[in-house]
């Protein structure tokens, strides 16, 4: 059982059904997960503006998301997480890994036929961040390279380094995962509507009193020039 309770839809805060409208718009569903970050909804807005273009491929374009579907599956498997396992198995099948791939990944991944050479290097990555080991294992990112480009190892990077704050906050906080047909529901989200997101962004709900100063000093800047 969950440490922290979830926020529900009816106890939510006009902040907090804010969230949660993006959270639907963009991901297909609320996952528990976020109704508990919803607790503290200022950074829970910034975490969902980072997790989008972090885990989707709509924003940037840099980097398939069967790739960072691999990085999230690697990291969370070496953490233990059966929340994110659960919820990311379903998205790895709906980029079309079969399930002998997903199975694969806990063990000889490298010695495995079942994955191309530049899926094995982001997989040892996300497994060199989660483990700790890339100051031992250098050849990790000699091969990295090999197959991607400079923005792609920082996308790959944030992915697992993400998903390395993820699996801690979802397990520590013991967050219970939603019934399976919530959790099928990520299936929908493996594409994200880039104008949802950007709507999204631009959406400071909470900083009335920012907007307010921005409106301000535009307008004392355009009568001094």
């Amino acid at each position: 059982m969950s440490l922290i309770p979830i926020v529900t839809d009816e106890d939510a805060s006009p902040e907090q059904a804010a969230l949660f409208a993006g959270c639907t718009k963009m991901m297909g569903r609320v996952a528990n997960a976020m109704r508990v970050a919803a607790h503290s909804p200022k950074i829970a807005q910034a975490l969902l503006g980072f997790m989008i273009p972090a885990l989707r491929e709509e924003v940037t374009g840099a980097l398939s998301i069967r790739i960072k579907t691999l990085a999230i599956l690697k990291t969370s498997m070496l953490n233990g997480c059966d929340y994110c396992i659960g919820h990311n198995t379903q998205l790895g099948q709906a980029v079309e890994y079969s399930d002998d791939q997903i199975a694969a990944l806990e063990g000889d991944y490298q010695g495995s036929g079942e994955f191309t050479a530049d899926e094995k290097a982001a997989i040892a990555w996300a497994e060199c961040l989660t483990l700790r080991t890339y100051r031992q294992k250098p050849e990790a990112m000699e091969e990295l390279k090999k197959h991607f480009s400079h923005e792609q190892i920082v996308e790959i990077t944030m992915v697992s380094g993400f998903f390395n704050f993820w699996n801690r906050f979802t397990d520590g906080l013991q967050v219970d995962i939603e019934a399976k047909e919530q959790v099928r529901l990520i299936r929908k989200s493996k594409k994200i509507d880039l104008n949802d997101y950007l709507t999204y962004m631009q959406s400071t709900w909470w900083n009335d009193k920012l907007k307010k100063i921005r409106v301000n000093a535009t307008y004392r800047r355009t009568r001094e020039d």
